[in-house]
Formats: structure tokens, sequence, C-alpha cells
């Protein structure tokens, strides 16, 4: 490389990106400045992508690696000491750290967010407010109490924000007044004071704040029933007034689970899943949407999260009479993991076959954002006949020319000449990246890489947008079996130059563009579409990335005039078909 790249001068933004992860932008900048020079056809491009670059950030992201790994044992020490639900946070709310108290009342867990807690709508904006400006330091402040509210009840929870300094950036400790209420206390009460359930409930509910109106109104009971029950504990206690059964009940809190094993945290189920068993016995995780008697609509995951949409546009699938299906592929979310040496492309065309026929799916439409647009046409050639419509979102082609090339933002450039002609440095590129996300909040990282894509940025500012995609893109990035080597394999994958017949399938293959989407260029899609003459294109020109996420009636639209009716379903009116 030497004389032909100035490698030197990557290797200083290198180290700076595992010590400040902030500055990775700059990182890519400086590559994409001498990429650009070089050309993506010339030999210095293929070399200044190679084995040399993939050393270089191997050894420097052990750095980052290092440093968050530190970073993060500090912060796991000091919330273990905790009583009470605590977590570490960032400045847009998503969780650093949690100890077991938050998983357990709040289902908070590193990658989550404060958006999860079981809030009243109106505190969740002030507790965000509050964390960005103690974040910031904004006008001196470096802690503050807050008084919330649960949804649906009258129970406060007090929540202590204090600025932490330390570390490569600033971060929040979120203490909370919520104490985790262990399985085996109610078998200590049953077996030592002969409480009964009912009894224990009500001792519960006092303990975490409850009154005797507020507890009556969350059992059902009528408030002279919570007094009776309420007189009978204290009696079986030996406590003489309430406060003094909440101080037992908080001792229990601490003494009780200390004598039994921990329990680990479980995740918090999500709505609407389920499990498949693969014929080789994998499971594959499949959520499902809408009417579960509806015209059945596979909507893939993309590799960058795609899947979820706002929330309007997922009650409208049941009105609209859609079964929207998303499966994860193997090694995402909770999918197992791939077998050895297979093929994650064909491994996920096998997998979405056995899918529709343990789902009795005759046939489908399928919706491919972004990358997956090669998967869906895979399928369509080994089930011709069984997929009735192709809706390829934002798709990403294999890049074919240099114009093609320097179309692309920054960053979709570094990883596409990665993927091309260095998939080694993939695997330690998305870990670096997903450590930058995971110091300064997804939603933070994503402010900045659209900034300079004005569609995007704006429907990024819509909360239920934002919120949308990182739900999506947090649990498949954030979780606690994702990997580096699946995500950089499909990457690679994903890039390769196409088999030449692979846009010719039988059904039809409609692309939807936003015309300012800078990591899927219109222009190179409508290419694609002169390659293969059958495909339609629909686009917006004020539009990006989020394409679906903002026009998701208009596409809802277009995938419904494509499905069939399901059997027993009566024609809708007004779509000739149906």
């Amino acid at each position: 490389m030497a004389g032909k790249v100035r490698s030197w001068e990557l290797v200083e933004h290198l180290f700076d990106a595992s010590v400040s992860p902030e500055r990775l932008d700059e990182l890519i900048a400086a590559w994409d400045a001498q990429a650009v020079q070089a050309g993506l056809d010339s030999q210095p491009l293929s070399e200044f992508a190679g084995p040399g670059f993939a050393r270089q950030i191997a050894g420097v992201l052990q750095v980052l690696e290092q440093l968050q790994a530190a970073e993060l044992r500090r912060a796991n020490d000091l919330l273990s000491s905790m009583l009470g639900a605590a977590m570490v946070l960032t400045q847009d709310g998503s969780v650093v750290a949690a100890n077991e108290a938050a998983g357990r009342l709040f289902g908070l867990r590193p990658g989550g967010s404060i958006r999860q807690m079981p809030l009243a709508p109106a505190d969740l904006p002030a507790l965000a407010a509050r964390l960005a400006e103690i974040a910031a330091g904004s006008n001196g402040e470096r802690d503050g109490i807050l008084r919330l509210r649960t949804a649906g009840s009258d129970h406060a929870v007090l929540v202590h924000l204090k600025a932490m300094e330390g570390g490569s950036c600033r971060h929040v400790l979120a203490v909370t007044s919520e104490l985790a209420w262990s399985e085996a206390i109610p078998r200590f009460l049953a077996r030592v004071f002969l409480l009964t359930p009912a009894e224990i409930e009500v001792m519960r509910l006092l303990a975490t704040g409850g009154t005797v109106a507020g507890i009556a109104a969350t059992t059902g009971r009528s408030p002279g029933t919570v007094r009776s029950q309420l007189h009978a504990v204290l009696q079986k206690t030996g406590t003489g007034t309430q406060a003094e059964l909440v101080r037992l009940a908080v001792l229990l809190m601490q003494s009780v689970p200390a004598a039994a094993a921990p329990l680990r945290a479980l995740p918090a189920p999500a709505p609407h899943q389920r499990f498949l068993r693969m014929p080789d016995g994998r499971r594959v995780e499949l959520l499902g949407f809408g009417d579960p008697a509806g015209r059945p609509v596979i909507w893939m995951q993309s590799p960058y999260g795609l899947w979820r949409l706002p929330r309007a546009a997922q009650a409208e699938f049941s009105r609209r009479r859609l079964r929207v299906l998303v499966p994860f592929r193997a090694g995402w979310c909770n999918s197992d993991p791939p077998p050895q040496a297979s093929n994650p492309l064909e491994l996920a065309v096998a997998d979405l076959r056995c899918l529709m026929d343990q789902l009795r799916i005759g046939s489908a439409v399928v919706v491919a954002p972004a990358d997956d647009i090669r998967i869906a046409l895979m399928l369509a050639k080994t089930e011709p006949g069984r997929l009735r419509a192709i809706f390829g979102i934002g798709c990403g082609f294999p890049i074919r020319t240099d114009a093609q090339y320097r179309r692309l933002i920054p960053v979709a450039r570094f990883v596409r000449a990665c993927a091309r002609y260095s998939p080694r440095v993939l695997p330690f590129m998305i870990r670096g990246i997903c450590a930058s996300i995971s110091r300064h909040g997804l939603e933070n990282y994503m402010r900045g890489t659209l900034a300079r894509v004005p569609a995007d940025a704006r429907a990024f500012a819509d909360p239920e947008i934002a919120s949308a995609f990182c739900e999506g893109a947090g649990r498949m990035f954030f979780g606690e079996t994702f990997s580096e080597t699946v995500a950089a394999a499909e990457f690679a994958l994903f890039h390769e130059d196409w088999p030449e017949d692979l846009g010719r399938v039988s059904c039809p293959v409609t692309l939807i563009h936003g015309e300012q989407d800078g990591n899927a260029p219109f222009e190179t899609a409508l290419e694609y579409c002169a390659l293969y003459p059958g495909w339609r294109y629909v686009a917006w020109p004020d539009e990006g990335e989020f394409v679906a996420h903002v026009r998701w009636r208009e596409v809802l639209d277009l995938i419904e005039a494509a499905c069939a009716p399901a059997p027993g379903l009566p024609p809708r009116p007004g779509l000739p078909g149906m």
C-alpha cells in the first residue's frame, strides 16, 4: 500500500476512533476521500481495502473493545451494589448497563431504551428532557430527582439522575426507588407468617407505594376488603403500623433473595412472537401482525432492521385483512445460529420455503427491504408460482460501475467496498460501529448519520418513526445473541455480482424508492430496472431511506392490490380481482 495510498493517515484516524468512537465518521471520511481518488475499478482501491487495512482495523478495534469492556465492567460493578432498579443511560435514553432489578421491574437491559419503561405517557418526555439536560450539563445541571407515575395507576416512582464523569463520554446514572419483589418472598411469607396469596399481594403493593384506594383499583377489590386484608397482614406479621410493615417488606426484599440462588432475568417476550422448527432442528423466530386469517405477506428483516413500521401502520394491517409475517434469519434475534459452512442466503431461502409449508401458505406477497431483494428473487426462482409479487423497498444492489459507487454516501461506499474487496474487515467494523452506538445511543448516532440527507433527517424527527426504526435495529444488533460474523457473512454475499438471470422471475417485481436515499440511489435502481424490463419502479422524490415509514399508506395500497383473497374471505369492495 505504501506509495499508493496514505496508509499512515488512516492509522492515525483509526487510533482516534478507537479511543473516541464519535470520531468514526472522520475515519470513514478520510478513507472515502482516498477511495474515491483511487476509483472503483483501479488496482489501488482493491489494495486499499485489502489485507493490510484489515489488519490495521483489527488491531485498533481491539483497543476499542478493551476500553469499552473496562467501562462496562465499571458500570456493572456500580449497579450490582444497588438494591433498587438502576441503570446507566446515554443522552438519548439508551441503556448502556442495567442491574437485575431494572430488568425485572422495567424490562430494561443493555441496548434497550427508557421508552420501554411502563410510565404514564405524559411522564416519558419529562424524563427524556431531564436526562438530556443532565447528560449535556445544561445550566450546570449535574443531578436531579423526578417523580414519575406508572402507566394506568397512581403508583409513583422516584428517579435520581446523576451525571457520571470519566470514560470516553458522559453517561447518566439513574437510580429508582423501586426494589425487586423476588419470587422467593411470597414463599417466605406463606411459610413463616401464613399469609394468603391475596394478603401477600396487598403487602407487595403497599411496599411499592400503593394506597388502599390504589390497591383496590389495581386488584379489583373494594376498599373495605383491602383494609380487612391489610389488618390481617399486620396481625400475622406482628407489625403495629403500615410504616413498620413497609420496613419489613424492604428488609425482606434485601435479605430473602440473598439466601436463594440468583434468578436469571428472562427477556420480556416480544408481542406476536412464535418459533418454528426447521428440519435440521434449528428454531426460527417469527413475528406475526395483523389479521391471523388474512392474506399472507412475508416482510423480510433486512440487514438494517427495517422490519418494524410505525404503530399506526401495524394497526392498519388488520383493517386491510393482511397477515404480515416477519421471519428472522439464522443467527439474527432469537433464531438459532446457522450450521457451519452453510451459505446464509441459500439457508434463508430454504427456511422461507419451510416456513410457508408449515404455515400452509400456498402463495404470498414478499416485501424485501434493502439488500433482501436478492433473497426474495432467489426464493422466486426456486418456488415459481408461490410468490404473487415482490416489493423491493430502498433496494441495495451490487455495484457494477464506478458511477454507481460514487452515488453512495460515504459510509455506504465504505461498507460496500469492504464487502467486495476485503470482507475480513467487516466483523471488526460492525463491532466498532456497534460500540460507538452503544456509547452514544442509537438515536444520536442516526441523527448524525442522517443529517446529510434532508428527507431522512425530517422523517427521523418524527418520534413514531424514530421509535419504530430504533426498535427494529436495536432488537437485531444489540440483543444477547447478535453475531458480527453472521452479519458480515451476509453483507459480503449481498454485494457479490448477481447471476445474470436472477432478476428474471415469473412474479411481478416492484421497486419502491425514496429518491434522496443515499444508501440505495434511485439512479442505480433504474439501471437495474433497465436490465430487467419487466420490473416496475415507484418513487417519491422528496423521501429517502425511510420511504416505507413515511409513505406507509401508499406502500400498503400497493401490497394490498397485489394480494389475492385468503380462502373464505370475500373480496374487498373497490379492488378488482380481490
